[in-house]
């Protein structure tokens, strides 16, 4: 497996991730009081995504810089749950 098509498949991956977590936290059915938070979360993980997955996506498809591809796709996850951790250890 090529650089570049390790990439396009974490890309789609990264994709699915965020589409999954863009609609739990939009239409998220919480109450009134956390409905803001899961508004501003779906931001964060909205501009995370095309800050990252977009930019590994376009290098893969242009053929350039392979491993900085690779690394922008596998930043997503890798931010996301560091996000989560952060989140629960702020409100544990």
């Amino acid at each position: 497996m090529t650089g570049r098509s390790a990439t396009i498949i974490a890309f789609f991956l990264d994709a699915a991730a965020w589409a999954l977590a863009s609609i739990m936290l939009f239409l998220s059915g919480s109450d009134q009081a956390t409905k803001g938070l899961d508004v501003a979360a779906g931001l964060v993980v909205t501009v995370l995504f095309f800050v990252t997955g977009v930019p590994a996506l376009i290098l893969a498809l242009i053929g350039r810089s392979p491993r900085t591809a690779l690394s922008l796709a596998l930043a997503f996850p890798a931010a996301c749950s560091l996000l989560f951790v952060a989140t629960v250890i702020a409100f544990a």
